[in-house]
């Protein structure tokens, strides 16, 4: 057993097989034990009904150290669809360049932080959004951290 969670703590740093997206939220780089998720999602083949099987892992780490692993699928919990299908209304934040007229100048370096990689809608793209609290990313990773909370088990299987 202590085999088995070493293996799947190692596993942790590394992407899934069929990884294609990942959305995170980290503490201000000022705390020393603030609390870290990471949410990689992958896809398997489609199945004959035509879905994509989707598997999460969740890494929780505190103070930058790895704490505990966990796992959920589509077929275990129905809102892991949901989490996809949502990705489509995040709301990206347009460029903000400083020194431009009616545009932010202040730099923000002590709030918690919020990003989401995933597939784009051009061709072969990918997009990384990055934020703070308060953003609609920020509102978006906290609401299915919540919502998948109940979905997570230790093992992969």
């Amino acid at each position: 057993m202590l085999a088995i969670l070493i293996a799947l703590a190692a596993a942790a740093g590394q992407p899934l097989p069929g990884q294609w997206a990942q959305f995170s939220r980290s503490p201000p780089s000022i705390l020393l034990r603030g609390v870290s998720a990471t949410v990689d999602i992958a896809t398997g083949t489609r199945n004959n009904d035509g879905k994509f099987p989707y598997k999460l892992r969740l890494t929780t780490r505190i103070a930058g150290r790895q704490t505990e692993v966990k796992w959920t699928d589509s077929a275990r919990c129905p809102a892991v669809r949901a989490v996809i299908a949502s990705m489509v209304d995040i709301k990206p934040p347009s460029p903000a360049p400083y020194g431009v007229r009616g545009k932010s100048d202040i730099i923000v370096t002590d709030e918690t932080e919020y990003t989401i990689t995933a597939p784009s809608s051009d061709d072969m793209g990918t997009l990384t959004i990055n934020s703070v609290e308060g953003s609609g990313l920020s509102a978006w990773v906290e609401l299915w951290l919540r919502q998948l909370d109940p979905c997570w088990r230790p093992s992969a299987s």
